[in-house]
């Protein structure tokens, strides 16, 4: 295929509430969209997922606007693909954000030309036609976070992921899980929690956590497969692992137990495959998360969700719950905890273009047509 047109939009989607964690507070969500055109009429959506500040990652959107403006699209256009893939031949995953928002395009773009599911093109194997909806809860006070826990609890959400910081961690969750005591719990510190904190982290051996998320500081890293050797709750990483050199790092030092697997986060599908075939190999488990996306990067999520040996449900539901209106149609419903897995061409859902263009605050088009 030949590419002849790319388009990015710079999107601003209102939150219905802010989302707190230990590093940051959102009320709204910023992200790119690509949007590419082959010579046939053929178009293929993709979203990179960077945030505005580097909080979570050094990749901020500003960083993958630049990249993508002046590394990306000039080499991209005209130029003939075989498949999608290739795109990891001609750029490095120093930014894989940015990198895994064209990938996905490409990857919508083909399938569709083929007339096939897109992760069909990517893993040969079975998956599910439903996935149990997961929860992942800012890091609020405790009685308003029981009270959040509750009404999810009544729509069928058998999984809650609860943000922490050092200054209540424990405490929040030891009366969430008086409050819930077979639920499924896992925390999520974000990396705020210092080496000198281990006997505070061991506490929460005793509250049966499905996993603790990114423990440790990130100058502390070094630390993790002591902290994991003290602790029965598995360790789980998730933005320490950016690359395969990370994850091969990370399993040698035995750091951890679980990792958390975001295609952004990792550089795209063809990264996030060989992540979990490694898994697989050295008997780590995985789960799929999320990045407080739109629709068009989330359903991929929700796609690599349905694979059979996911260790917990992911953080996936409903689009509703975050957006009063998603970019996608139709957007992800949950029904009774559980989202159904709509196989379709390429992406399997419709880019709701008006709403897309509605929200853009910055818009950047290369066009060879």
């Amino acid at each position: 295929m030949i590419i002849k047109c790319i388009e990015i939009f710079h999107v601003r989607l209102p939150l219905k509430f802010e989302f707190k964690t230990a590093q940051t507070i959102m009320d709204h969500r910023e992200t790119l969209i690509i949007k590419i055109h082959d010579a046939f009429g053929h178009v293929g959506f993709g979203e990179i997922v960077a945030f505005n500040d580097p909080f979570y990652t050094e990749e901020t959107i500003e960083i993958a606007k630049r990249i993508s403006t002046e590394t990306i699209l000039p080499q991209l256009m005209g130029m003939r693909i075989e498949h999608p893939f290739e795109i990891h031949s001609l750029f490095d995953n120093k930014y894989p954000m940015t990198v895994a928002g064209f990938e996905n395009a490409l990857l919508d773009l083909y399938s569709k030309r083929k007339k096939q599911f897109i992760l069909d093109l990517v893993f040969q194997e079975e998956m599910s036609s439903e996935i149990a909806s997961g929860i992942a809860i800012g890091d609020g006070d405790i009685d308003s976070t029981i009270k959040k826990m509750n009404e999810y609890h009544w729509n069928g959400h058998s999984r809650f992921k609860i943000k922490i910081s050092p200054l209540n961690g424990f405490e929040k969750m030891k009366a969430i899980r008086e409050a819930f005591p077979d639920m499924t719990l896992l925390v999520d510190a974000n990396r705020s929690y210092g080496i000198d904190d281990i006997n505070e982290l061991r506490k929460f051996d005793a509250l049966d956590l499905a996993c603790i998320e990114e423990p440790l500081r990130k100058s502390d890293f070094q630390f993790l497969p002591e902290l994991q050797r003290q602790m029965k709750t598995p360790v789980c990483l998730d933005e320490s692992i950016l690359s395969m050199d990370d994850l091969e790092n990370a399993i040698k030092l035995k750091a951890f137990k679980v990792l958390n697997i975001k295609i952004g986060r990792v550089g795209g599908l063809f990264y996030a495959k060989q992540m979990i075939e490694m898994c697989r190999e050295h008997d780590i488990k995985f789960w799929i998360g999320s990045m407080l996306e739109s629709g068009i990067s989330k359903i991929l999520h929700v796609y690599l969700s349905s694979l059979k040996d996911v260790y917990i449900p992911g953080d996936l539901s409903a689009s509703e719950r975050y957006f009063d209106h998603d970019l996608i149609r139709p957007d992800i419903k949950v029904v009774d905890g559980k989202i159904r897995v709509r196989k379709g061409v390429g992406l399997g859902v419709e880019v709701d273009e008006m709403r897309l263009v509605s929200q853009t605050i910055d818009y950047h088009q290369v066009d060879l047509r």
